[in-house]
């Protein structure tokens, strides 16, 4: 006991000794050199401006001490270090080895940012750190002030602002024209060209017809930029307010294909869905579609007057083949020749029905509200067709027996030799019964219940054989094509070939 206490008592004197030495000699009991940014601790004097005595590793509170930017963030509870759940500084920010040591090693790969409360998404997500992280960047001025005063504002990753002007001030092409607006209420951060979140219909002019599918530099481009006096800079091209759009000529004067003869507002005739296309609502009032001998009605009475009246327009519509008098050429609104439905119609039938009396006639079937569906109902079909439809067949849509495989309909496709000519490929049954017909057991009404009187089949079931279920015997089996089937036929009828053999 004698021995240890005064080997403590050595020990102590030699600590004093030191502790009374220069910095020189106190670095003796120092784990290592400071790194750089704290060579101002460096000394054994120095150690409680860290350390707090009696307890191993770094104060946290210690280090908010000098890092005051820092602390402030934390406590508006701000940046990626308030997402830690217990922070202590020194398990990431080592020290103490070496005066090039670096206090900050930064995983730019595997860093979250979402955990500093600015997500990257878009654009922002493939851009490299420095990008945003730049001294100039830096709005935040306590982080300025510290960082600039210890040389660390071009390494700092704090204090950046989140708003898209702060670091896109530059690249406003608005120049200020919406103020106290976010950049994020029309665009988003994947591409800054597009605006998916305005709305044109929240401004003064909203878009119509076909104004809604314009791009913007349509009509917002090369417009005269105003002095510096108005807020906008010399080289603005891009330009949202003051644009004339009072009447269509204030965009349209060029495109006047009536060469001013027409000394009414465009609004009189034309529709914004359209310029070719004259806006009935209008118009009615001076032109009756009825004194041409073609009454619009049902699905024609919605169509705009270039569907009839215009070749190259008709020519873009599905199924429309337009058939003109050559003496109309030249005209605003020729008309194409309407005796019939096949002078505009494309006969989806493929001649099928040229050979009825009186040729082709799409009234017998169809109507002009609606091409689909047909007027060929049940009751014709049955009276007309070859082809009874009844039990389940009464209910099946047209298509599932007349859509040929590139979507076309066909009505010559012939009476069914028997159940297989339409549903070979639903047969569950493989070559089980290829010496029978389908109606042998199955109806029309329904696939199921089936109608089997097993005692005509060669193991007529009698007593606890006339209970049980047809799975009990009939079970699944493979049918070599990676699917199943259920095995009727050839089955065994000796006991044993169910039961097995007496133990």
């Amino acid at each position: 006991m004698g021995a240890r206490r005064a080997s403590i008592g050595v020990f102590l004197a030699a600590t004093a000794t030191l502790f009374a030495a220069s910095p020189a000699a106190a670095q003796l009991i120092s784990p290592g050199k400071l790194a750089a940014p704290h060579a101002e601790l460096e000394g054994i004097r120095n150690c409680t401006r860290c350390h707090q005595l009696g307890r191993r590793g770094v104060s946290r509170d210690l280090c908010l001490d000098c890092h005051t930017p820092l602390g402030a963030r934390l406590t508006r509870d701000e940046g990626f270090h308030a997402s830690l759940a217990e922070p202590d500084c020194a398990s990431c920010h080592k020290d103490h080895f070496g005066v090039e040591f670096e206090l900050v090693k930064l995983d730019t790969l595997a860093f979250d940012h979402d955990r500093t409360g600015h997500v990257l998404e878009g654009a922002h997500a493939e851009a490299g750190c420095r990008t945003c992280h730049t001294p100039s960047a830096v709005a935040d001025p306590e982080v300025r002030r510290v960082k600039a005063e210890r040389g660390g504002l071009d390494r700092t990753f704090l204090g950046l602002a989140t708003r898209c002007l702060d670091c896109h001030a530059g690249d406003d092409p608005h120049a200020g024209t919406f103020p106290g607006q976010a950049c994020t209420d029309c665009h988003d951060q994947t591409d800054w060209a597009g605006a998916d979140g305005f709305d044109h219909a929240d401004t003064s002019y909203p878009l119509t017809g076909r104004h809604r599918a314009a791009d913007c530099t349509g009509c917002h481009v090369n417009l005269p930029a105003r002095g510096a006096g108005d807020g906008w800079g010399p080289d603005v091209e891009l330009r949202f307010d003051g644009v004339l759009a009072g009447a269509c000529t204030d965009c349209h004067a060029a495109d006047d294909p009536h060469g001013g003869a027409m000394t009414g507002p465009c609004s009189s005739c034309h529709a914004t869905s359209g310029w070719r296309g004259v806006d009935r609502r209008r118009v009615e009032s001076s032109f009756d579609h009825t004194t041409t001998g073609f009454d619009l009605i049902g699905a024609h009475g919605a169509l705009e007057c270039a569907s009839c009246h215009d070749a190259a327009a008709a020519g873009r519509l599905d199924g429309i083949a337009l058939t003109f008098d050559p003496a109309s050429r030249g005209h605003a609104f020729p008309p194409p020749a309407s005796d019939r439905c096949m002078a505009c119609h494309v006969d989806r039938h493929e001649g099928l029905f040229d050979d009825r009396p009186g040729g082709p006639e799409c009234a017998e079937c169809h109507g002009v509200a609606e091409w689909l569906p047909a007027d060929y109902d049940l009751t014709r079909h049955n009276a007309e067709a070859a082809f009874r439809l009844e039990g389940s067949h009464a209910v099946v849509p047209c298509v599932t027996c007349h859509e040929t495989p590139d979507g076309a309909l066909r009505f010559d496709i012939g009476v069914p030799d028997g159940c297989a000519t339409c549903h070979a490929v639903d047969d569950p049954h493989g070559e089980q019964f290829a010496d029978r017909t389908c109606d042998s057991c199955h109806g029309i009404d329904a696939f199921t219940p089936v109608a089997v009187d097993h005692d005509a089949t060669r193991y007529p079931l009698d007593g606890a054989h006339a209970d049980l279920d047809c799975a009990s015997c009939h079970r699944a089996e493979p049918d070599g094509a990676g699917g199943t089937r259920i095995r009727y036929r050839p089955l065994g009828t000796e006991c044993r070939d169910c039961h097995g053999g007496t133990p």
